[in-house]
């Protein structure tokens, strides 16, 4: 089972992969990453997933605990997280491979609410199996539109399903529940999402959670590991890199664009995140474009 879907997700890489290793699929919320090359490290703030390493190594940070994961692991995010991950086991020849799949409140929610088999106690040892190979039906069908069509909603269920069933079962239900710390928190970091540029007060994001002042702060650091204005200003990093690494913007607009006021403060907290003032992250980007293009193209014959 293991090895099938690593050999679909290879295949499905291999023909739709992208500039940036990564293969949107039409199944919405499903990525398929293949890389051959070890990567820099990369921040972001991930939403609810399932992550499964199919091949090579990856380290992920998340808040203050770090993990490696390797072929056949599987990581579970249940809630809306800065992560800072890294690529270290890769190549040409053995190329990683993962796949990530964001999870579905909406479907939780049924789940929990409308099957007696879906309340049973979490920890079934065969769960991960189980969820193994659905994935590997749903990745082995990306190709098969029709088919895909008719089974794809099926699969998902039974993917969430199996999630349900296993290991972390318990901080997977608490997203289906409507009234749950994890869902009122859910809906403070949509705000943020959607409006990350310009300055939202405290108070405005605990009335979305449904929340005091004070159990908001709580429970918002509790779930995301940071308070709201660090995970605002994370949010307004990521996309400040993704800008500056981008042709055709100055940096005092980039500044700007993602909400400071003070140019020489953004320096200072891109340098504190990334390593280096954004300048030189550009210039660094730059050059190494210009080595793997150099790479690709080979050496020059007389």
């Amino acid at each position: 089972m293991f090895d099938d879907l690593r050999q679909a997700t290879l295949r499905y890489t291999s023909t739709h992969g992208e500039a940036d290793g990564v293969a949107r699929t039409p199944v919405a919320g499903l990525y398929l990453v293949q890389r051959t090359s070890r990567s820099e490290i990369e921040h972001t703030v991930v939403r609810p997933l399932v992550c499964m390493v199919l091949q090579g190594r990856k380290q992920v940070a998340v808040g203050r605990h770090g993990m490696s994961y390797g072929a056949g692991d599987t990581m579970i995010v249940t809630g809306n997280v800065p992560t800072a991950s890294r690529i270290v086991e890769a190549s040409v020849v053995r190329p990683y491979l993962s796949m990530a799949l964001d999870l579905d409140p909406a479907l939780i929610t049924d789940l929990v609410t409308g099957s007696p088999e879906d309340g049973a106690v979490p920890g079934q040892p065969q769960a991960d199996q189980d969820l193994g190979d659905a994935l590997r039906r749903l990745v082995s069908l990306l190709d098969r539109p029709q088919s895909l069509a008719v089974l794809k909603d099926a699969l998902l269920r039974e993917i969430h399903h199996w999630l349900l069933m296993g290991r972390q079962g318990h901080a997977i239900r608490n997203l289906g529940l409507p009234d749950s710390h994890a869902r009122r928190i859910a809906r403070a970091v949509a705000l943020l999402r959607a409006d990350y540029a310009r300055p939202l007060p405290v108070d405005r994001l605990a009335v979305a959670a449904g929340m005091s002042r004070s159990a908001f702060h709580q429970h918002f650091r509790a779930i995301t590991s940071m308070s709201p204005l660090q995970f605002q200003k994370h949010l307004r990093l990521i996309e400040a890199r993704r800008l500056v690494l981008s042709e055709g913007r100055s940096l005092s607009r980039v500044a700007s664009d993602v909400g400071y006021e003070s140019s020489s403060q953004f320096s200072r907290e891109y340098a504190r995140m990334y390593g280096q003032p954004p300048i030189r992250d550009k210039e660094a980007y730059r050059r190494s474009i210009g080595a793997r293009r150099a790479t690709a193209a080979g050496p020059v014959r007389g």
